[in-house]
C-alpha cells in the first residue's frame, strides 16, 4: 500500500491516482445517474450518495497494491471517473478484472481510452499480473469499443446472464494477456 499510496499515472490528459477522502463528495455529483449505473454492476449504486462514495474509497484501500489497484480519473484539473483492477481470485490470482467509469459530460472524449491504455501499461509492467479480464454489457458498445481499441481481445459472448432493472442482454467477456512468459501447462 505505501509504494501504492504514491502512484501517480500521468497521460496527455489525464491523471490515475489512487482515491483520497477529499474526493467522497466529488464522487455524487458524478456518479449518481442512471446513465452510468445502467452499464456496470450493482456493486455501483443509484442513487450513489456520499455514504457510497465512502464504501467506494475504503473498498480501493483494502489490499490496495496487491490485489487492488483503483485510481481516480482526473482530466482538466478536476474529477472525472474512476479506473482500476481487482485481482481475481482462487485459480484465477494471476489475473485481474478492469473496470472504469466516466462522468457523462466526460463521455466521447477518448478519455477512458486514453486511461485504460495506461493503466494496461502499468499492469504489465509494474505488477505480477499477467492476465487482465474484462466485461462489457450488451446495450454498451462504446465500452466494448474502449477495450478494443486497448488491445482486449473478446473471448465470448454470454447469452441473456445480465438482467438490470427489468431487462435482459448478454455478457460480452474479454481479455488481454500482459506476460507472455508464463508456468506450463501440465498435460
Amino acid at each position: 500500500m505505501d509504494r501504492f499510496s504514491n502512484t501517480e499515472l500521468r497521460t496527455e490528459r489525464c491523471i490515475l491516482r489512487p482515491w483520497r477522502n477529499a474526493d467522497i463528495p466529488l464522487i455524487p455529483p458524478l456518479a449518481d445517474t442512471r446513465d452510468i449505473s445502467w452499464n456496470t454492476s450493482f456493486r455501483f449504486p443509484n442513487p450513489y450518495d456520499e455514504k457510497a462514495a465512502q464504501r467506494m474509497v475504503e473498498w480501493s484501500r483494502d489490499g490496495a497494491g496487491v490485489n487492488v489497484w483503483q485510481f481516480a480519473l482526473v482530466a482538466g484539473g478536476e474529477l472525472a471517473g474512476g479506473i482500476g483492477t481487482t485481482r481475481n481470485s482462487d485459480v484465477e490470482t494471476h489475473t485481474a478484472n478492469v473496470g472504469y467509469w466516466l462522468g457523462t459530460r466526460f463521455w466521447g472524449k477518448g478519455l477512458a481510452s486514453e486511461a485504460l491504455a495506461e493503466l494496461v501499461r502499468y499492469m504489465r509492467e509494474e505488477t505480477d499480473v499477467e492476465q487482465l479480464t474484462a466485461t462489457s454489457f450488451g446495450w454498451n458498445p462504446g465500452s466494448r469499443r474502449v477495450l478494443e481499441k486497448c488491445g482486449f481481445s473478446l473471448e465470448g459472448v454470454r447469452k441473456g446472464v445480465v438482467r438490470k432493472w427489468g431487462r435482459t442482454t448478454d455478457l460480452w467477456i474479454y481479455g488481454q494477456v500482459l506476460k507472455t512468459e508464463r508456468p506450463a501447462a501440465l498435460d
